[in-house]
C-alpha cells in the first residue's frame, strides 16, 4: 500500500512540475508575441506619417 501511495505522490508532483512549465512556456511565448505585435504597430505607425 504504501509503495503504490508513493507512487501516486511521485506522480503527482510530477504532474505539477509539468504544469508549472507548461504555464511558463505559454506566458513566455506570449510576453514575445505582444512584443512583435507592439514592433510591428509602431512600424505601421511610422509607415503612415
Amino acid at each position: 500500500m504504501a509503495e503504490g501511495m508513493t507512487y501516486l505522490a511521485v506522480a503527482y508532483i510530477g504532474m505539477l512540475f509539468a504544469i508549472a512549465i507548461w504555464t511558463w512556456t505559454v506566458f513566455a511565448r506570449s510576453k514575445d508575441l505582444e512584443q512583435r505585435l507592439h514592433a510591428i504597430e509602431q512600424i505601421h505607425a511610422e509607415s503612415e506619417e
